[in-house]
């Protein structure tokens, strides 16, 4: 075998690497936008351990291509030193999600929880990685991933990753405390039905006067709307018992109590070919949402009975069930009905870029 050039376990695990960075990548995408499967929890905690077990061999790689040192050719330098930021950043990754699970150290550092910084990260490698595969990593070969010796692998880092997921579910489960139980996302609970008395999602809080603030519905509609405070709190409340689940790693159930968005888009002649609704906020922060989820919204007055504070987004914030916190926008100002399919995805499109605003 040449200098430099890769084993066959070598190539094995570049492809399971891959593979199960692709679907932590994925899964890790679908849960922050907040599909409430909790299959699809434990299938990311499966493929993480997974990688754990890759790990060894990955790093025997790693030895040997620095054992060689830097080559004078400004391309294989610039993508060992990525790939050994790729590495520690994986590292830091893994353990930020162990030590959450587990419950160890602070519950947050440098303003953010662990499991926020964690999904950050996460997120933050995957231009460093198409990098390192566009440039350096091998396609596999029919031999592999297609032989005899090659499924017994498969196996055993399935194995590790069926084990490691287990174990983390169970350990979870028996740290977490009567005050702080432990949702199937991971999340921690900060109270049930305890009004304004649970953590903060998103943006500083705004202080609006009930008496000059509005809410204006546009848009796609016969008959746009402007509505003060007390036209939304004089019309027929509805309660809805919902679950804020935030990606800073906590949750909250909570009875909402407020007028369905369906009901004042009926009323402001919402158009036929809607195609769906954006919200936004006083601070411009907006979210774009399918009608079909339009019609489970609701605009929220009250929680559990009291008032919304300040920094739960008075006087009017969007309760959107099934979807995590940075999708309940706070401060509404204004509903819009969208009619044309371009503008649905493109809003939808953008809304990875609205979480960045939360921090």
């Amino acid at each position: 075998m040449a200098t430099g050039e890769l084993t066959r376990t070598d190539r094995f695990v570049n492809s399971a690497l891959f593979v199960l960075l692709l679907v932590l990548g994925v899964s890790g995408v679908i849960m922050l936008y907040g599909v409430w499967q909790p299959w699809l929890f434990d299938l990311h905690r499966i493929a993480g351990f997974a990688l754990v077990a890759l790990l060894p061999w990955k790093g025997l790689t790693i030895y040997r291509s620095l054992r060689r040192g830097m080559e004078k050719t400004l391309d294989r330098t610039v993508v060992l030193v990525l790939s050994i930021v790729f590495a520690h950043f994986i590292a830091l990754i893994l353990v930020l999600a162990i030590m959450w699970t587990l419950r160890l150290g602070p519950y947050s550092s440098l303003t953010q929880t662990l499991i926020a910084w964690h999904w950050i990260l996460g997120l933050a490698i995957f231009p460093i990685l198409a990098i390192h595969v566009w440039r350096r990593w091998p396609s596999p070969r029919k031999e592999d991933v297609a032989s005899r010796r090659a499924f017994l692998k498969m196996g055993a880092v399935a194995a590790a990753g069926l084990a490691g997921g287990a174990l983390a579910n169970f350990v979870g489960r028996q740290q977490a405390t009567d005050d702080r139980p432990r949702r199937f996302t991971g999340s921690r609970g900060f109270g049930e039905f305890t009004g304004n008395d649970f953590p903060v999602t998103g943006e500083r809080p705004v202080r609006l006067d009930a008496d000059e603030w509005a809410l204006v519905v546009r848009g796609a509609v016969d008959a746009p709307l402007t509505l003060t405070y007390d036209d939304v709190l004089g019309r027929e409340a509805q309660t809805v018992t919902a679950t804020i689940d935030c990606t800073n790693g906590w949750y909250s159930v909570q009875e909402w109590q407020g007028v369905p968005l369906m009901e004042v888009l009926r009323e402001a002649g919402m158009a036929d070919k809607a195609t769906g609704v954006r919200l936004t906020s006083v601070t411009g922060y907006n979210h774009t949402y399918p009608l079909a989820e339009a019609g489970k919204i609701l605009l929220a007055t009250h929680v559990s009975g009291e008032v919304l504070a300040p920094r739960h987004g008075f006087p009017v914030r969007a309760v959107v069930p099934d979807r995590r916190g940075w999708f309940w926008v706070k401060w509404l100002r204004e509903v819009r009905v969208l009619d044309r399919y371009r503008d649905l995805v493109t809003g939808i499109a953008g809304s990875p870029f609205q979480v960045l605003r939360q921090f």
